[in-house]
């Protein structure tokens, strides 16, 4: 988990920062309680925005609270936790022991030994849970690892490994959603990857690690190059987004794929250029016929139907023309509704 899934907070509302603030405090909340003071220090944007997102997918019933912490001490913050709160923190403390393993691989950082081997143990009591889920992670490390070691600069296969990892985060139930979760976890696996190696090119460069961008990052046009292969995947994140049944979150969720995810890439290619970078735009949304129409009800009639599809086909891209037809935020709303109280 990098941190690179943040909202931009002048572009909110009071109102959907509070909700969001709250699904950060429960996951926060639910990974002390897990992992104790370990898995507290693990807590990350990126798992508050994997959480947000499936709570509002899978309509969660919310515990609400409201409690002071060690970091905010002085005013009590709202709590939302539910059991998917539970999952993302899981899926949390997994990745950031993933993460602080690759650190200590790479770096020989003492720190990440230690927090790694501190999260290993507690994390032993979720792991046949999630068996299927580790093993598929951990073959695409080690794939990476294979590249790393053999220096070849490949961004587009280094991001499309880390894609795989991210897909199983996302692929939360087998269900009639888990083809876009899946293909959404994969596409923003890829752009979380690629930014996060051109916002380290330069130091990695220096202290002779890897990284995919060693043969371009001196060229002229690195910064538009990197840019685009980003913006492909992320519109390919965007559409699958789109085809999620969203409403109570999918304004901040927006927010944060529209316009926070590219904060820090702004901020690092505002240095290179030797200028400071402007408030993140709100970027332009992927083709679909309208980013603010939600597609079929969740209680889909062809739940019933079965497939065979293998993770890698459930991460296949999905067309413009698979949006059309699509419900509005109101029309599914209404249908929730309905549905709850029949």
């Amino acid at each position: 988990m990098f941190g690179y899934t943040t909202v931009n907070k002048p572009e909110m509302k009071f109102k959907e920062y509070d909700l969001y603030h709250s699904y950060y405090c429960g996951l926060c909340t639910v990974l002390k309680k897990k992992f104790g003071l370990t898995g507290e220090f693990t807590l990350s944007y990126d798992g508050a925005f994997l959480c947000s997102l499936l709570c509002d997918l899978y309509d969660a019933q919310d515990d609400i609270s409201e409690r002071r912490c060690a970091v905010h001490p002085g005013v009590k913050h709202v709590i939302r936790t539910n059991v998917v709160t539970d999952y993302a923190a899981d899926m949390n403390a997994l990745m950031a022991m993933f993460k602080c393993q690759d650190d200590w691989h790479d770096d020989k950082k003492l720190s990440g030994k230690i927090l790694s081997g501190l999260l290993n143990g507690k994390t032993k009591s979720i792991r046949d849970k999630y068996a299927d889920k580790i093993a598929v992670i951990t073959k695409a490390i080690d794939d990476m690892n294979e590249i790393e070691k053999s220096g070849k600069p490949d961004p587009e296969g280094m991001a499309f490994l880390f894609g795989k990892c991210m897909s199983e985060v996302y692929a939360y139930k087998n269900d009639e959603w888990e083809k876009y979760l899946r293909v959404f976890g994969d596409r923003l696996g890829r752009v979380v990857y690629l930014m996060d190696a051109y916002e380290d090119v330069y130091s990695d460069i220096k202290k002779g690690r890897y990284n995919p961008y060693s043969d371009v990052y001196e060229r002229n046009d690195f910064e538009g190059l990197a840019r685009e292969m980003i913006t492909v995947h992320l519109e390919e994140a965007c559409i699958a987004f789109e085809k999620l049944p969203l409403i109570e979150n999918v304004d901040f969720l927006r927010n944060i794929l529209y316009s926070g995810i590219w904060i820090r890439f702004n901020i690092a290619a505002g240095k290179r250029s030797g200028s400071t970078p402007a408030s993140p735009e709100k970027n332009s949304k992927p083709d679909v016929d309208d980013a603010s129409e939600k597609k079929t009800e969740k209680t889909s009639d062809n739940s019933s139907e079965k497939t065979s599809e293998t993770s890698a086909d459930k991460t296949s891209e999905i067309t413009t023309e698979e949006t059309s037809e699509i419900k509005s935020d109101s029309d599914l709303k209404n249908e929730k509704e309905e549905g709850g109280q029949s």
